[in-house]
């Protein structure tokens, strides 16, 4: 985004709990380690995020928010009926804050989401993890 002169759009980066190391760094000020992902949606879960992705809080406007498996799991389910295309539960903590609306987003006329990940899940199991999430 620096890259391309884009300083004033904003990133919102969601995370699910338990897999919510740069939320949690970005809380405190400090990076945060966590102990396990506990997570569902372990596929780009880091126990500790760099320090140069922290130090991007400084630089440039981000939102952090934080959703559950169960949010992410019932994003992918949505998405696949509305797109035809499988994704899997990291994408679907993104995908969440579109279904499920977060006041940030409200006003924006336009939004990009990155959608990645999904040969490593079928319908079958997304659906069987969203009747066992929490």
């Amino acid at each position: 985004m620096e890259k391309n002169g884009w300083y004033d759009i904003p990133v919102v980066a969601v995370e699910t709990h338990g897999a919510d190391s740069f939320y949690r760094s970005v809380q405190t000020g400090r990076l945060v380690e966590l102990n396990e992902i506990t997570s569902i949606a372990s596929s780009l879960g880091a126990k500790k995020v760099s320090q140069a992705a922290l130090d991007w809080v400084k630089k440039h406007k981000i939102l952090c928010h934080t959703v559950s498996d169960k949010e992410a799991l019932e994003a992918c389910i949505k998405f696949s009926a509305d797109h035809r295309i499988i994704v899997e539960p990291a994408c679907g903590a993104s995908l969440s804050v579109l279904y499920s609306g977060i006041e940030f987003l409200q006003d924006k006329r336009s939004i990009l989401v990155i959608v990645c990940g999904g040969a490593g899940v079928t319908i079958e199991q997304l659906h069987i993890w969203y009747n066992q999430a929490t």
